[in-house]
């Protein structure tokens, strides 16, 4: 154990320096008598995660917007919405432990209450940029997360992936039935989960494939 001469304590775990008084710490170090957080770890990275999938969500959409001339008040109200999800979920990340499954389902109570607001108000916005945003941000986020913890995330939330690969494709239904204004957000949702798709069955097939046999044994 490493011990502070000035205090006379003695402390476990790889500390350099006294937390009572901040000198120098004499002799080796122990193993420390609590294991690592890693709930905290992995709730730092996702947080991080979180930050970058918004802010490239908000690049995207304020460089579309002005390459595609769109109308002002949709791009205000989809940047708004994103720092609004953003805000949510980041205090999800930080008072939830089990996190990653809560933000899962957090995207499809989004597209839950997207369809029923268009139920209701009939608003082609909602069809041709609510939901196929939704889909973009939920697989952007699960691709991040996917290259930062790879196999372990796949084995837990292989069924949220997969829900969220169908999910991205909805919006081609939408446009097939003509309920959309405008073609490209259904095309790039479309793409991105095919893509996702792809990258599951690359670089994750061996747990994708026994967490799909997990989800319809008997």
């Amino acid at each position: 154990m490493k011990r502070c001469e000035k205090c006379g304590v003695q402390f476990s775990g790889d500390l350099d320096r006294c937390p009572l008084c901040q000198a120098e710490l004499s002799g080796d170090a122990s193993p420390a008598v609590f294991p690592r957080n890693e709930v905290r770890k992995s709730g730092a990275i996702a947080l991080a995660v979180l930050a970058f999938a918004t802010g490239a969500c908000l690049l995207v959409m304020l460089f579309l917007g002005h390459l595609l001339q769109l109308p002002g008040d949709i791009v205000v109200t989809v940047c708004v919405g994103l720092v609004v999800n953003y805000l949510f979920v980041r205090n999800i990340l930080t008072h939830t432990p089990d996190f990653l499954r809560v933000v899962a389902r957090y995207f499809l109570v989004l597209l839950a209450i997207a369809a029923i607001w268009f139920l209701v108000s009939r608003n082609p916005v909602v069809t041709t940029f609510v939901i196929p945003g939704i889909c973009l941000v939920a697989l952007v986020f699960d691709g991040v997360l996917l290259a930062v913890f790879r196999g372990t995330f796949v084995s837990g939330y292989a069924k949220y992936l997969l829900f969220d690969v169908g999910l991205g494709l909805i919006p081609l239904a939408l446009q097939a039935l003509g309920l959309t204004t405008w073609d490209v957000p259904s095309l790039v949702s479309a793409l991105t989960a095919s893509v996702f798709l792809l990258g599951l069955v690359v670089f994750a097939r061996k747990q994708l494939t026994a967490e799909i046999r997990k989800l319809f044994s008997a």
